[in-house]
């Protein structure tokens, strides 16, 4: 009796499942999707990549961007950067106005693109090493040339063409140089060029050098 059971119940499981197997005439084209496919299935059908197509077309050029606002200039607000050196060009040609007892003095003034960050001093503004005599002021520490100028930190080194240079007696000065110490002296410097009872022209010029301490 129990077999007979079984064996009906075995019967009727195989004919349902039979009933409910679905054929490939019974589904309707594009309608399975990815995950109804098993993980085996799905990497049986991803293939190997293609070589690469070739490059599309340029595309249109974008718009424009809004403008940004202006950057600060180089040459406008705060000092001369710590360490940098700043070079430049002084000089000039004059008739003695007078000869005798007379003396010819002219002062050439000579600015900074950006101010120093101390205040100059007299003894800061020297000529170089080298120059000819008469000069008020050679400092050792001007090693420089007309044609390369250099400065250690805080000076100001001035370098003459002497092969030019014509009745000339130079000296170096802070830019005011009959006045106290002000702030003006952080702006630039003045040479002054003397020409004591020879008549004729007074000539000097060359190169100078500042590098801020």
């Amino acid at each position: 009796m129990i077999v007979a059971i079984v064996a009906l119940v075995v019967a009727g499981v195989g004919t349902a499942v039979a009933a409910n197997l679905i054929t490939s005439s019974e589904i309707k084209n594009g309608t399975i999707k990815k995950q109804d496919l098993s993980a085996k299935l799905k990497r049986a059908l991803k293939g190997k990549s293609g070589p690469q197509g070739p490059p599309g077309e340029k595309g249109d050029k974008g718009d424009p961007g809004e403008q940004g606002p202006p950057g600060p200039s180089g040459l406008s607000g705060g000092t001369i950067p710590s360490g940098t050196t700043v070079t430049g060009a002084w000089g000039g040609r004059y008739t003695a106005a007078l000869a005798g007892t007379q003396t010819n003095s002219y002062l050439l003034t000579y600015s900074f693109p950006l101010p120093a960050p101390v205040r100059l001093t007299d003894a800061q503004v020297q000529f170089g090493a080298g120059t000819a005599g008469p000069v008020g002021d050679a400092d050792p520490a001007c090693t420089g040339s007309v044609a390369s100028p250099t400065a250690p930190a805080g000076k100001v080194c001035i370098y003459s063409q002497d092969n030019a240079r014509d009745n000339s007696t130079l000296t170096g000065f802070k830019l005011s140089a009959a006045q106290a110490n002000t702030d003006a002296d952080a702006y630039g410097f003045t040479v002054r060029m003397v020409n004591i009872s020879t008549p004729g022209t007074m000539r000097a010029e060359g190169t100078w050098a500042y590098t801020a301490p």
